[in-house]
């Protein structure tokens, strides 16, 4: 087996012991406890460390703390880069690197020419996102059917449904209000809603980058609905505040509000999924539901799912729920390869032979080494 070095940014316990057991077979992992800095500048400094700052949730609370937080990130990224420059046979590794000093501790080792490797855990449990490219939207998944499909061809045909009954449903933070919505034996569209603020919406949201910005949408697309359907809106468990007012009077006969049921209960009954890009919309899969991605993410891909990037989008669709739909040949291609290669175990023995191949410089699979 190839051996590699690498150098991480070091993150916290958990996360730095998951790394180290994909990692620790195929060679030393050096720990940095901070991002290298560096004063020397490169024509991309100036760029890659604001959009590493936009890209953060906490930019500082006011204008000299951005500066300042602006000045440190080019500092790191010249350092980064530098560091990679030196020793371009390091494997640069971090957890998530979206935003913030890991994403310019990333992009510079990209800029060097050096391998990266960006970990986060997987939507499915036991499982881990071990990505060359980025995670979430920002990952190396080709977009198009193509790939996985001449994979599937002479795939191992195993029944990723399965997983189904190994995900579990998040506690709720709050109780649930008392539920004024129509019986899910009707005809009904579920929304579900992300935590307000997450990274997901913020950076690959799309026209739908916040939480309230969503439900005015999905009402104004609701007048489109046939007679008889509604659509019925779910808050994440787990969110710190709750738009309950915003959607119970949205569109009053048309758009409900139900924390009551679980989610799955409601992705069961539903006849079609809509999310800007929670993982609830990939998990709607193994159900066999048709699934609407009103965001950036990397499932929305032609038979797998749907898109609706604006409210006009979205309107046509409400206005025809019957014609949703997804092709059965299509998911099978793109789950089983989620299932078998993307998604390793964390479990078990170390499943760094599934990840060598993301660091190949003869790919040929179409795959590891997306363009972005």
């Amino acid at each position: 087996m190839q051996r590699f070095q690498f150098t991480c940014l070091d993150p916290r316990k958990k996360k730095r012991a998951t790394i180290a057991r994909v990692l620790s077979e195929s060679g030393p992992i050096h720990w940095r406890k901070l991002a290298p800095l560096s004063l020397r500048s490169w024509p991309e400094t100036a760029k890659v460390a604001q959009e590493a700052l936009e890209m953060s949730k906490d930019r500082g609370a006011s204008g000299f703390a951005q500066a300042l937080h602006l000045w440190l990130l080019k500092l790191q990224y010249n350092g980064a880069r530098a560091y990679f420059t030196k020793h371009a046979d390091q494997v640069a590794v971090c957890w998530n690197g979206l935003n913030g000093t890991r994403r310019v501790f990333m992009q510079g080792a990209k800029a060097a020419g050096a391998k990266t490797l960006f970990f986060e855990l997987g939507p499915f449990p036991g499982r881990i996102t071990v990505d060359p490219q980025g995670v979430n939207n920002a990952s190396c998944l080709p977009r198009d059917i193509a790939p996985y499909a001449d994979w599937y061809h002479t795939a191992e045909k195993r029944n990723w449904r399965d997983i189904k009954g190994q995900i579990k449903q998040r506690s709720a933070l709050r109780d649930a209000e008392v539920l004024d919505a129509p019986p899910l034996s009707d005809p009904f569209i579920f929304v579900a809603l992300q935590t307000p603020g997450d990274s997901q919406l913020r950076l690959f949201g799309g026209n739908f980058p916040t939480v309230p910005i969503l439900i005015d949408a999905i009402a104004k697309a609701a007048k489109a609905l046939p007679e008889g359907w509604h659509i019925r809106i779910k808050e994440h468990p787990t969110a710190p505040e709750s738009f309950a007012a915003q959607i119970q009077s949205a569109l009053p006969g048309k758009v409900f509000l139900d924390n009551a049921n679980d989610t799955f209960s409601q992705v069961a009954a539903s006849r079609g999924v809509v999310t800007v890009n929670s993982s609830v919309g990939l998990e709607a899969m193994f159900y066999d539901k048709p699934v609407v991605a009103c965001g950036q993410c990397y499932w929305a891909i032609d038979g797998v799912a749907l898109r609706a990037p604006d409210t006009v989008a979205l309107t046509a669709l409400f206005a025809a729920p019957e014609t949703l739909s997804f092709s059965t040949k299509a998911r099978d291609a793109f789950m089983s390869f989620l299932d078998q290669v993307y998604y390793p175990s964390i479990e078990g023995e170390p499943p760094f032979a599934l990840i060598a191949q993301r660091l190949s410089d003869s790919d040929t699979s179409g795959i590891w080494r997306r363009k972005t």
